[in-house]
C-alpha cells in the first residue's frame, strides 16, 4: 500500500468514525454559557472585586486603542474593522492582527458578564458583527487553506458568542453563528477531509494542525444543539486530537518543534480535551501520550526553575520561558500528577494542589527523547545543580543547523546558551528596525551552526541534514549519550560526539572527527564553539580574553552568577579566540577552541559547572590510551575511556582499566572502588578485579557507599550479569520485574550474579 493510499484509508476511517459519533454527544452543560465560564462560575467571579476590576481595566484599555497595534503600518480599526488591506510582502500580518481581535472579543465579553456595563457588550457586538461580515477568515496571501488567523478568529468568536448568547438579539446570534459555521468550522472541516492538506496530516505542520483542529472542536462544542453539523465537527476534531497524540507526542513525550510551538499545539489540544470532558463527557485522558507528556518539560527545566532548553525556534538567548502549562494544569486537575505539580512549581505557579503534590521526582537523571533525539543529562532533581541538554535530531519544523550541539545550565541560568528563535532570511516589518545586513547576520547566527555549541570545519557549518542519537545509557554511576552528525558536514567522513555525565560533578566530552580515508585524508581545522549570554564573561587560562583576541591554552571558563569550566585534555593546547558575531550582541558572544591539521582525531575535554569561583577541574590524559581521561574528584580518581578506535574486537586498555564495550568509567581511591559503569559491553576490569561481566552486551553501572550498592542494568536480550558487590547483603531489592529472578552472591569474590530477561532493572543491596 502506498503512503498516499494509507493516508486516504486512514482519513476515510476517521470521517466514517466522525459521522458515526455525530449523534452520540450528550450535553452535560445545556444552554449557554458553557465554554469559558458557566453561569455559576460567573456569579462567583462577580463577588471577586479585584477580578472584576482587573477585567474591566483590561477591557477599557482595549477599547481605548481604537486599532490593532501589532504593526504600525498594517492594522485595522476597532471596533468595526474593515477587511484588512491586501499585501504581497510575504509577512504573516494576519496572525498578529487576528490574535489581537480574538483577545479584544474575549476580554470585552468577559467584562460584560462580570460588570453588566453595556458599553462592553455594545463594543464587543460591533466587533463580532464586523468580523462576521468579512469575506473569509484567513489572509488571501496565504492561499486557500485555513491558517493561524482562522484559529484566532474562530476561537474569539466562539468564546464571545458563548458568553453573550443570552444577551444578543436573535438576528445577531444567527449572523455570528452562520459566520462561525461557514468561515470557521466549515472551512476547517473541508480541508480536514482533504488528504493533501496539512489539516489532515499532523506531520506536515504540527502546531498548525493542532491549533486549527482545536478550533473545529471548539466550534462544535459552542454550537451543539444549534447547528446540526456541530456533532460532526466535534467528532472529527477529537479524532484529529488522538491522531496528533499518537503520531507527534511520541512514545516518550518529546515534541519535534520543541517547547514554544509544541506548547502551542498541545496546550490548544488540551483545551479541547478539557472542555470536551466537561461539556459532553468525552474523556481523552486515556491517551498513552498523556501519561508521559509532562516528563518532556520536566527533564529540560533548569534546576533552579523558570527556564527551559530552547533548541530551535524557541525562546531567546536566556532560554525558553516555561510552556506546556495547559498540559501540566490539565494533568494536575484530572490525574493529580505529582510530576505536573513539581513542574508547575518550577514554572512559578502556586496553589493548594501544587503545594500538596509537588515533590522532587524519583526519576533517572538522564532521558533520551527518542522521537526527536534530544537528551537531558541532569546532575539531580534538587533545586540546585546542572543540566546539560543535548540535541542531534530534526532539521525541519522550526529546528536549526545545530546537530550534536548542547547547552549547559547551572541553577536557574544558562551558562553555555543557544540564541533561541531564529531571525528568518526575509524582509521584516519596519517597526523591527532591521536592515538587510542585520537580517543576514542575525539569520546566520540564530539558524546556522556558527551560533550554536557544535563544531565548524575550516570555518564552515552544517548542511541541512539531521543527526541521530545513536547511543544512550543511564545508570547510577554515570549517564551517557552519543550523537552522530557525520552526514551534516560536507568536508567530514565522521563526526560523533560522546558525552558522559558523572553526576553531580562533571561531564566528559569526546569529539570524534575524521576527514576522510586515512591514507588520503585532507587536513582540516576543527573549531569547538562555546557560546554564552550577553552578560557572560569568558576567561582563558584564568585571564580575561577580550573580544577579537586569541590565546593558546588548555582551559576556558565562562562566568555569570554560576560558572562553567572546560578543560581540554587531548590535544593539550588549543587556540582560543573570543568572537562577537556582527549585529548579534543581544544573543551573546562566543569562544572558538581551534584544533588545526586534523585528519582523524578524538578531542577529549571535561566540562563542569557550579557557583562562580567554586569550579575546579583537574583532568589529564591516560598514558598509553588514545581516547581516555582521568578526572580527580576529592580523594578519588575517575578513569573514563572510549573503545579504542583501532581495537575492534579487542579489549580497550586505559591505565588499570580494561574493558570490552563502547564506554567505561571507574572511580577508585585507596579505600577501593566507589563507582563503575560499562555501556554496550560484556566485561570491565580494574587490574585483575572483575567489576562487570555478561554473556551478552549490556549497559550497567553501580555506586558503592558504606553498606550500600545501587546499580542499574539494561539488556536488550536475556543476560547473565555479574557485578562487583563488596556489600554483605541483608536486604536485596530488584525493581523492573515482577517474576522471581536468580540472584547469587559470592562473598569471596565480592560479586552478585543475576539471570535477567531483556529489560531495564534497578538493584539495591543493603548491608546490616
Amino acid at each position: 500500500m502506498t503512503r498516499a493510499t494509507i493516508l486516504a484509508a486512514a482519513l476515510a476511517a476517521l470521517i466514517c468514525g466522525g459521522r458515526a459519533m455525530a449523534d452520540d454527544f450528550t450535553l452535560l452543560r445545556d444552554g449557554h454559557p458553557r465554554l469559558e465560564l458557566t453561569a455559576a462560575e460567573i456569579e462567583q467571579l462577580r463577588t471577586d472585586e479585584r477580578e472584576v476590576a482587573r477585567v474591566a481595566a483590561a477591557a477599557d484599555a482595549i477599547i481605548a486603542r481604537g486599532r490593532t497595534k501589532s504593526y504600525e503600518d498594517y492594522f485595522v480599526t476597532l471596533p468595526e474593522p474593515e477587511f484588512p488591506p491586501e499585501h504581497d510582502d510575504g509577512w504573516p500580518y494576519w496572525t498578529g492582527v487576528g490574535g489581537e481581535i480574538r483577545s479584544a472579543m474575549e476580554v470585552t465579553a468577559r467584562a460584560w458578564v462580570l460588570t453588566g456595563n453595556r458599553k462592553y457588550i455594545g463594543w464587543c457586538r460591533e466587533l463580532m458583527l464586523a468580523i462576521a461580515g468579512w469575506r473569509q477568515w484567513t489572509d488571501p496571501w496565504y492561499g486557500k487553506q485555513p491558517c493561524l488567523d482562522t484559529h484566532h478568529l474562530t476561537r474569539g468568536m466562539c468564546a464571545a458568542l458563548d458568553l453573550l448568547w443570552n444577551d444578543l438579539p436573535e438576528a445577531d446570534r444567527a449572523t455570528i453563528t452562520d459566520a462561525i459555521a461557514t468561515k470557521g468550522a466549515g472551512f476547517i472541516y473541508e480541508y480536514g477531509n482533504d488528504p493533501a492538506s496539512y489539516v489532515a496530516q499532523p506531520g506536515a505542520w504540527p502546531n498548525g494542525y493542532a491549533m486549527i483542529n482545536t478550533e473545529l472542536g471548539v466550534a462544535g462544542l459552542t454550537l451543539l444543539g444549534e447547528d446540526e453539523r456541530a456533532g460532526e465537527w466535534l467528532s472529527q476534531a477529537l479524532d484529529k486530537a488522538r491522531l496528533f497524540f499518537d503520531e507527534q507526542g511520541g512514545i516518550d513525550g518529546g515534541l519535534v518543534e520543541g517547547f514554544g510551538y509544541g506548547s502551542a499545539a498541545i496546550d490548544n489540544l488540551m483545551y479541547l480535551v478539557r472542555k470536551s470532558d466537561a461539556i459532553v463527557g468525552v474523556n481523552l485522558f486515556d491517551e498513552p501520550y498523556l501519561a508521559v507528556a509532562v516528563s518532556f518539560p520536566a527533564y529540560f527545566m533548569v534546576p533552579g526553575g523558570g527556564s527551559l532548553a530552547n533548541f530551535g525556534d524557541n525562546g531567546s538567548a536566556l532560554g525558553e520561558s516555561p510552556t506546556l502549562l495547559g498540559l501540566a494544569n490539565a494533568m494536575l486537575e484530572v490525574e493529580h500528577s505529582p510530576l505536573a505539580a513539581w513542574y508547575l512549581r518550577k514554572a512559578g505557579q502556586f496553589g493548594p494542589e501544587i503545594e500538596r503534590l509537588a515533590e522532587a521526582p524519583d526519576l533517572p537523571t538522564a532521558k533520551h527523547f527518542r522521537d526527536i533525539d534530544w537528551v537531558a543529562l541532569r546532575s539531580g532533581w534538587g533545586d540546585s545543580g546542572s543540566l546539560l541538554a543535548f540535541k542531534s535530531g530534526h532539521v525541519a519544523h522550526h529546528n536549526h543547523l545545530d546537530q550534536n550541539s548542547f547547552i549547559l545550565a547551572w541553577d536557574d541560568e544558562w551558562l553555555l546558551n543557544d540564541p533561541g528563535y531564529q531571525i528568518y532570511s526575509r524582509p521584516y516589518p519596519p517597526e523591527r528596525n532591521m536592515t538587510p545586513e542585520m537580517i543576514a547576520d542575525r539569520h546566520a547566527y540564530t539558524y546556522e551552526t556558527v551560533g550554536h555549541n557544535a563544531i565548524l570545519v575550516d570555518g564552515e557549518g552544517q548542511l541541512a541534514e539531521r543527526g541521530h542519537v545513536t547511543g544512550f545509557a543511564s545508570t547510577p554511576a554515570m549517564d551517557y549519550t552519543r550523537g552522530d552528525a557525520s552526514e551534516c558536514y560536507e568536508s567530514l567522513e565522521r563526526y560523533v560526539r560522546h558525552i558522559v555525565s558523572v553526576a553531580p560533578e562533571y561531564y566528559a566530552i569526546f569529539d570524534e572527527v575524521a576527514t576522510g580515508v586515512r591514507a588520503s585524508a585532507p587536513q582540516r581545522t576543527v573549531e569547538i564553539l562555546l557560546h554564552t549570554t550577553p552578560d557572560g564573561k569568558f576567561t582563558v587560562g584564568g585571564r580575561a580574553l577580550p573580544v577579537g583576541e586569541s590565546r593558546e591554552g588548555q582551559e576556558c571558563a565562562v562566568r555569570r552568577t554560576g560558572e562553567a569550566v572546560a578543560r581540554f585534555v587531548e590535544p593539550e593546547r588549543l587556540m582560543f579566540e573570543h568572537r562577537q558575531h556582527p549585529n548579534c550582541a543581544e544573543y551573546g558572544h562566543y569562544v572558538s577552541a581551534a584544533v588545526p591539521r586534523v585528519t582523524e582525531q578524538t578531542i577529549s575535554w571535561v566540562l563542569a559547572a557550579g557557583p562562580a569561583g567554586g569550579v575546579d577541574v583537574e583532568a589529564r590524559a591516560v598514558d598509553g590510551a588514545e581516547r581516555a581521561v582521568q578526572v580527580r574528584v576529592g580523594d578519588s580518581v575517575d578513569t573514563i575511556a572510549l573503545r579504542s578506535a583501532a581495537g575492534a574486537g579487542e579489549p580497550t586498555e586505559a591505565g588499570d582499566v580494561s574493558f570490552e564495550g563502547t564506554v567505561a568509567m571507574v572511580r577508585d581511591s585507596r579505600e577501593g572502588v566507589h563507582r563503575y559503569a560499562l555501556v554496550e559491553g560484556t566485561r570491565l576490569l580494574l587490574g585483575v578485579a572483575e567489576l562487570i561481566a555478561s554473556d551478552v552486551p549490556v549497559s550497567a553501572g553501580a555506586v558503592i557507599e558504606p553498606g550500600l550498592l545501587r546499580a542499574g542494568i539494561t539488556c536488550a536480550e536475556a543476560a547473565t550479569v555479574t557485578l562487583y558487590c563488596p556489600v554483605e547483603p541483608n536486604m536485596v531489592r530488584l525493581a523492573g520485574i515482577d517474576a522471581p529472578v536468580d540472584v547469587d552472591f559470592d562473598e569471596d569474590a565480592g560479586t552478585v550474579t543475576l539471570a535477567l530477561p531483556a529489560g531495564s532493572y534497578e538493584l539495591l543491596v543493603r548491608a546490616l
